[in-house]
């Protein structure tokens, strides 16, 4: 249930706080006073797109703030769990717009998605209004409204599973298909291709390898001359490097001898004789290990064009060309094996046909078979709306495969005796569309386990008797859930519990929508304001007491 509404600085809302209780809340008004604009921001809390242009002239944020009790309302825990929200008995929806077009969203104080509000809100509020009956046109929203009476959500969401997999399945038929036209063409090049990747037998590492390789190749005869000359400084000529070294450890031992400690020296002078001697051996080792082949060079470089002509060629990666070897080895045998592919592929399609058509035949079963009682429950609540003469039926027919199943859905209606029954489209006035909607709403509001819902105007095109019976009709659901709704219908305003009266005022300078929550003798004097027009006659005050007892 909603409990307040709260907006400031929306179009021409400066700051307003409604408090709502159970029952029947009325908002009347003159037209343009913004009886629509709360509307509207209330549709905002329940996910509508916002656009920075409703923030009211002259200023920079619009905030729009909501509070339900939902303490009874146990399906809105399942959107509290699947977002992170703390179950609580309250909920705080606000929304904030700024000039800038910045949109933030909050549930009790957590941010949260315009999708997150999305779905928070088809839990709270259910929406009707008379612009809004052309929705009953609507071939899904019919659709949609029978398979939530049928309950049909857990076999629609099989359905599209399946579905999916049979899709998928004829778009591989599709393909094979596809790929045999002109087949021997693409044999050819297919093998080609893969003759060409297979004879380059490529390796993973392959380029790294050779980029490692190559400089020693390049420069052997340049790394051998070097080696050997340092071989040659170190140890083969007259005086070489590990010659003086021997040298100087010879004369320190004299030294030690003479009575000097060169016990550390001697142990430098071993440990660099020991270290020149282990640089001796790796350059040797190098000089000789060196390949200096102009052959292996020359099948290098050969291997490294080859792979940058085949990464140009097919303008694929290494990796990319050795897993191009598989696909193409997958592709040949696919037109090698063309009709055996073909027929496996069309015994699965059988198959995953089947388990949709079953599926479609539950749904289409459930379908009509609410569809008939659904019908007689709109043409009775029609009757209690003095639409006495008055036909309902939806059609279901079978149509094409979907993933909302194989049929069509149809709202036939006819409001006069005798005539035939066509689409609701064709042959409803505004104000028979008003009383369908009505009746669609009593319905849903059995049940849908929403708290509140909102009319806009839901009686427009209709008045005396047929007002009396809306009012009624409201009145009544208003008795298991809070309604609120915009009406210029005496007849029906006078069944309010609380009645708001929207109007517009002037405040420095400036238009404002104001609201007033009016006391009993105010209530009168507004529905006899609604009677007789601006000019109250003793009459119309005498009609407003007699309707509203």
């Amino acid at each position: 249930m909603l409990n307040n509404l709260s907006i400031k600085n929306y179009a021409l809302i400066e700051d307003i706080s409604i408090d709502f209780t159970k029952g029947l809340s009325v908002l009347t008004g003159e037209t343009g006073a913004g009886k629509s604009i709360i509307i509207g921001a209330v549709d905002l809390l329940l996910g509508e797109r916002a656009s920075s242009s409703a923030i009211r002239n002259g200023q920079k944020i619009c905030t729009i703030t909501a509070s339900f009790d939902i303490s009874s309302n146990k399906k809105i825990n399942s959107v509290f769990e699947k977002y992170g929200l703390e179950q609580t008995d309250e909920l705080i929806i606000r929304r904030q717009l700024d000039i800038s077009g910045k949109n933030k969203i909050f549930i009790n104080d957590t941010p949260v998605s315009l999708t997150a509000l999305t779905e928070t809100g088809k839990y709270l509020i259910d929406f009707y209004a008379q612009h809004k009956s052309n929705m009953l046109f609507d071939g899904n929203y019919q659709l949609q409204l029978v398979d939530d009476i049928a309950e049909n959500k857990k076999l629609l969401s099989e359905l599209n599973e399946k579905y999916t997999i049979l899709s998928e399945l004829q778009n591989k038929k599709e393909n094979l298909i596809s790929s045999q036209k002109d087949k021997e063409i693409k044999l050819d090049i297919y093998n080609y291709q893969l003759n060409e990747l297979k004879k380059a037998a490529l390796k993973p590492d392959e380029e790294q390898q050779i980029q490692q390789q190559l400089p020693s190749l390049k420069n052997a005869e340049k790394i051998i001359a070097l080696s050997n000359e340092i071989s040659f400084l170190l140890y083969k000529r007259d005086n070489s490097v590990l010659d003086l070294a021997e040298q100087v450890a010879k004369k320190t031992d004299t030294l030690n001898s003479l009575g000097i400690n060169t016990e550390n020296i001697s142990k430098m002078i071993n440990g660099a004789i020991a270290q020149l001697n282990e640089v001796y051996n790796e350059v040797y080792d190098i000089a000789n290990t060196v390949d200096s082949d102009p052959n292996a060079l020359n099948n290098l470089l050969e291997r490294q064009q080859l792979i940058k002509q085949l990464k140009s060629k097919y303008k694929k990666t290494v990796d990319e060309l050795i897993a191009f070897e598989t696909e193409l080895e997958t592709k040949i045998k696919e037109i090698t094996f063309y009709d055996s592919n073909l027929d496996s592929i069309e015994k699965e399609i059988k198959s995953a046909q089947k388990e949709v058509e079953d599926i479609c035949l539950q749904i289409s079963n459930k379908r009509k078979a609410v569809s008939k009682k659904l019908s007689d429950d709109i043409v009775k609540q029609l009757k209690d709306l003095n639409m006495k003469n008055a036909q309902f039926a939806i059609d279901v027919k079978h149509a094409s495969l979907s993933r909302n199943g194989y049929d069509k859905v149809e709202f036939l209606f006819n409001s006069n005796l005798g005539q035939q029954l066509k689409p609701l489209a064709d042959v409803a006035s505004g104000g028979e569309l008003s009383r369908v909607l009505l009746a669609i709403a009593v319905i849903l509001s059995n049940f849908y386990s929403v708290g509140t819902i909102i009319f806009d105007e839901i009686d427009t095109g209709v008045s005396g008797l047929t007002g009396e019976k809306i009012g009624k009709k409201l009145k009544n659901i208003s008795k298991q859930k809070q309604v609120i709704l915009i009406s210029h219908l005496a007849q029906v305003v006078s069944n309010a519990d609380k009645h708001i009266k929207v109007y517009k005022d002037i405040v420095d300078n400036k238009t404002v929508t104001k609201v007033k929550v009016l006391n009993e003798q105010e209530h009168i004097k507004e529905i006899a304001t609604l009677i007789s027009g601006e000019k109250i006659t003793e009459y119309a005050i005498k009609h407003a007491k007699e309707l509203v007892k």
